[in-house]
């Protein structure tokens, strides 16, 4: 067995089988959902959020408000989305 049919059997993959094409199609979305995240994480420390304690209080104006809600609105529904893809490209049902 060469490495890639004996790493590929212990993945419990069938040997010389690549893996389907769509599972490569997710890089794109993979990797636009990790930059809306750092989008929003830079977000919350540019407005003082990430350095409060737990439970403290923080006054946003409604412009930030309104785009840190935006924002976190976009990363979670990337997020689904390539959760959903995941889970397409391999064949799994993602209804959980």
């Amino acid at each position: 067995m060469t490495k890639t049919s004996t790493r590929a059997a212990a993945e419990g993959m069938p040997e010389n089988q690549p893996p389907p094409p769509a599972f490569f199609d997710l890089e794109p979305l993979l990797c636009d959902t990790i930059n809306m995240l750092d989008v929003l994480v830079g977000m919350m420390d540019s407005m003082g959020l990430t350095a409060k304690p737990a439970g403290s209080n923080h006054v946003l104006t409604q412009g930030e408000g309104d785009q840190l809600f935006f924002v976190a609105c976009t990363a979670e529904s990337m997020s689904q989305k390539a959760r959903q893809a995941y889970y397409e490209a391999l064949g799994w049902d993602a209804s959980c």
